[in-house]
């Protein structure tokens, strides 16, 4: 992994977040400049973006089954615990809020429990925890987790068992999104296989962002979603933020593509390097971006009634704070976790040991990245605004 590839994927991962926010918040705050900022594509670009970095992970840190879960769920549950506790609590402040139009419901606890757990969009279920709509990308993310773990640390006589039994338990609504997901997997076992002349890289890299932005602001997307709506009204209704597929997958070769493109692209280093160090700072805070800019822009906006320049900087300034007590305390959550595995059943460590890959020096601020942050549960992690139900 060159450092200007992982630079370049910090980067892209902050922007991502970055759009969800303004997506959400844009509209809302600035109702004098209508920009529409592409939030719900975003969803896509971390899909690939986390299936890259998980294949990364296992071919090296992670020679375990033990150690990819504790570096997983300690990834997730540090940031994914908090926002879910803050938006419990704040829940009970906030009757309607033009950020989040269906705040909670009476089964807001079961609701919050099952996120949690993950399984708040298991099969047709569309189970928002309070105030975060954008938590359904986690419930995805962990589910391709699951899957692709089994697969890649179980021995062969039941690994394909355990991947086909975590898939049906994970239903068809999570499944129609993960070809983006393993689009990312396929380019990070594949880039050194076909390679690229450096200019080559430059074209294909610039080439792959404009079709991407050209397709994103295309009305295609729309188009056959509401055609599909219109036939197959119940159907939509279920799969909700995967009512999308086809638009989704040809954004997610494109994103593959610049990654791939990325991944060759000399010019890169060259641009990137200077700025390795406020790229890597930001990026460390992706997931708190991503699972906190909601509630908190209900707190400021619907609750304390800032006006719309104190609530971007009370943002901003709250999710640097959030993100060192959560986000960048991973590694203090994982070692009480695999503590309390020790501690309930001392063979499930050693019994999990089943090696896989090299040890490499891959410790970072996100996902276990050659010394700086990668992505966010991936991942992980973005709303669609303007999709149906709980979002």
């Amino acid at each position: 992994m060159s450092p200007s590839l992982s630079l370049y994927l910090d980067l892209t991962r902050f922007a991502a977040a970055l759009l969800v926010v303004l997506g959400h918040s844009w509209l809302v705050l600035f109702p004098t400049y209508p920009l529409h900022w592409p939030g719900p594509a975003a969803v896509i670009v971390f899909f690939v973006l986390s299936g890259f970095v998980i294949a990364y992970v296992t071919d090296g840190r992670d020679r375990t089954l033990a150690d990819y879960t504790l570096n997983r769920l300690s990834r997730l549950w540090s940031v994914a615990l908090p926002a879910l506790g803050f938006g419990m609590v704040l829940f009970h402040f906030v009757g309607h809020s033009v950020f989040s139009p269906q705040p909670g419901d009476p089964g807001t606890l079961l609701s919050t429990a099952a996120n949690t757990l993950f399984v708040g969009q298991a099969w047709f279920l569309d189970w928002a925890p309070p105030l975060n709509g954008p938590f359904w990308s986690l419930n995805y993310e962990a589910w391709y987790y699951a899957i692709f773990g089994a697969w890649v640390y179980l021995p062969r006589p039941t690994r394909a068992l355990v991947a086909t039994m975590l898939a049906i338990l994970a239903g068809p609504k999570i499944l129609l999104l993960m070809p983006c997901w393993l689009l990312g997997v396929l380019i990070y076992w594949n880039i050194e296989r076909w390679r690229l002349s450096d200019r080559a890289a430059a074209t294909l890299w610039a080439c792959s962002l404009i079709a991407a932005v050209l397709l994103i602001k295309s009305a295609i997307g729309t188009t056959l979603h509401d055609r599909f709506l219109a036939s197959w009204p119940e159907t939509a209704a279920l799969l909700a933020y995967s009512g999308y597929p086809l638009t989704d997958y040809a954004l997610a070769i494109l994103v593959a593509l610049n990654f791939y493109a990325a991944a060759h692209a000399r010019r890169l280093g060259r641009v990137l390097l200077p700025l390795a160090k406020p790229i890597r700072f930001l990026a460390s805070f992706t997931l708190t971006t991503y699972l906190f800019h909601l509630p908190l822009l209900i707190l400021f906006w619907d609750v304390l009634h800032a006006s719309a320049w104190i609530c971007v900087v009370a943002l901003f300034s709250s999710i640097v704070g959030l993100g060192y007590l959560t986000e960048h305390r991973r590694r203090d959550l994982r070692a009480l976790l695999a503590f309390m595995v020790g501690m309930s059943s001392p063979g499930l460590r050693s019994a999990s040991m089943t090696g896989r890959g090299d040890p490499g020096q891959l410790h970072v601020a996100g996902n276990h990245f050659p010394r700086h942050a990668a992505m966010t549960a991936t991942s992980a992690e973005t709303v669609r605004a303007t999709r149906p139900a709980s979002s």
